[in-house]
């Protein structure tokens, strides 16, 4: 059985492209005798040993085998016609997921680069909550429909000069739903600019949630709009960490919210930001989410120069560990319908190859409020260009003050490991601001590799609870 991919595009992720079809033509083609397991080849107990979760790090899908499947697998390669014969359904797809190679030595193929490009647009600053570890000084500064309307004819021409095939769109803030005028005739001028060009357009909303009015939702779901609704766990460690603008407690107005958009017809992704403060209440927040098969993202708090206390936020790497082993205790008590790969562990990524973990540096513009381009949302200071800039997808690749687009197979601590194309490095930002580099593995490197595990145990549960 392989996983199944859930795009959630929210934050700076890099969207999942479509997964390479299955081998074709006759058994000769597929030469058949000469397939052997891929030699990093690794599986995983599930249930006592009746079945295994299968895959190869930085390459193949994940599937789980029943013990029939892995001792055909042992076999390999076949000596007998006949037997190959009998087997060769299993084969093929065996073949397809990247499990099973002709090659003694296969090298890691370096990942195709992505066919979407990344737009951010920064509708506000302005903001009804008090997010302690939010980046963006709060104030009624808003992005004017003139300005709107040319980021997105500037978006567009960097798509089309640089052969990508569609345009993501977010629209964030601030509270991006306190500017909704702005935001639906900045869509729908999108959808007309994007037809017209040839280009594929996705987008999504980047929400608090509180703003989710039924009207509201109805004028999203009419516009083919996504939403993805930022919330950090039980109502205690939410509160605290999300507070609204007058010090009171938010979570009640989100999850209302995310009801009503639910009643609406929206099926809103759920991004939940991991602190030390948010953490213990994060399992109690994923059995609700659960519960209403509700998608979700769990990233890691990012270091940045505006919030308030903000490194008291940051987990060590043991309690993160510990934590996020209990969340994901809780999710294979009640396992959902979407794949687990690319949501629960920060900005890996393990249902597809990729040589970043983000869109930033490459793929990605972020345009503020003023029209102003930067490389990444949380270095809005730091513009390189302008929406009247010739090339600014040029500009932000090319600039040495913020390299963020470094491929993995550069980075110092990656170019060897075998879970570099799930990794993609680590948020780039991140690393720079705890090293001074963005050449050099994450300083979250040893949680990732600590969860791997973990999470492929659990993406296997999901699996076999689905059949």
């Amino acid at each position: 059985m392989p996983e199944q991919t859930s795009v959630a595009l929210n934050d700076c992720r890099l969207p999942v492209p479509v997964y390479a079809q299955a081998p074709t033509g006759t058994k000769d083609d597929l030469a058949i005798h000469r397939l052997r397991p891929h030699p990093l080849l690794t599986t995983l107990d599930l249930d006592d040993g009746e079945h295994v979760v299968a895959f190869v790090p930085s390459l193949s899908q994940v599937a789980v085998l029943n013990q029939a499947a892995l001792a055909l697998i042992q076999r390999l390669p076949l000596a007998e016609a006949a037997e190959a014969a009998e087997v060769y359904g299993a084969l093929v797809r065996l073949v397809e997921m990247g499990l099973l190679v002709t090659t003694d030595n296969p090298a890691l193929p370096c990942p195709a680069e992505p066919t979407t490009l990344v737009a951010w647009l920064h509708l506000t600053n302005a903001c009804n909550l008090r997010c302690t570890y939010c980046y963006i000084e709060k104030n009624h500064e808003a992005m004017s429909l003139a300005t709107a309307y040319q980021a997105i004819e500037a978006s567009i021409a960097a798509a089309r000069r640089y052969g990508y095939r569609e345009l993501a769109l977010k629209y964030a803030g601030g509270e991006p739903l306190l500017a909704f005028d702005t935001l639906v005739a900045t869509h729908q001028y999108a959808q007309e600019q994007c037809a017209a060009a040839g280009l594929g357009l996705a987008a999504t909303v980047l929400t608090n949630g509180t703003g989710l009015t039924a009207p509201r939702v109805a004028r999203l779901r009419e516009l083919g709009l996504d939403v993805t609704v930022s919330l950090d766990g039980a109502a205690t460690s939410n509160d605290q960490q999300r507070p609204m603008c007058n010090g009171t407690g938010s979570t009640a107005a989100i999850m209302a919210g995310l009801e009503r958009a639910r009643a609406g017809g929206i099926h809103p992704t759920v991004a939940l930001t991991i602190t030390s403060t948010s953490l213990a209440g994060v399992p109690a927040l994923v059995q609700w989410l659960l519960e209403r098969d509700l998608p979700f993202t769990l990233s890691f708090a990012r270091d940045h120069t505006c919030g308030r206390s903000h490194r008291d936020l940051l987990a060590d790497e043991a309690t993160l560990i510990e934590g996020m082993r209990t969340i994901y205790a809780t999710v294979a008590a009640n396992p959902p319908s979407w794949s687990l790969l690319g949501a629960l562990l920060d900005r890996t990524d393990l249902s597809h190859a990729h040589g970043q973990a983000c869109a930033a540096g490459s793929h990605y513009l972020v345009i503020d409020h003023h029209g102003r381009i930067a490389a990444c949302q949380m270095a809005q200071h730091m513009p390189v260009a302008d929406i009247y800039h010739e090339d600014p997808l040029g500009a932000i690749r090319h600039d040495e003050r913020l390299p963020l687009g470094r491929h993995v197979d550069t980075k110092e601590g990656c170019r060897t490991c075998v879970w570099r194309y799930w990794c993609g490095g680590g948020c780039p930002l991140a690393t720079l601001r705890a090293t001074g580099r963005t050449d050099i593995q994450s300083p979250d490197c040893n949680i990732y590799k600590a969860l791997y595990p973990d999470l492929l145990r659990l993406e296997g549960l999901r699996l076999l609870h689905q059949c």
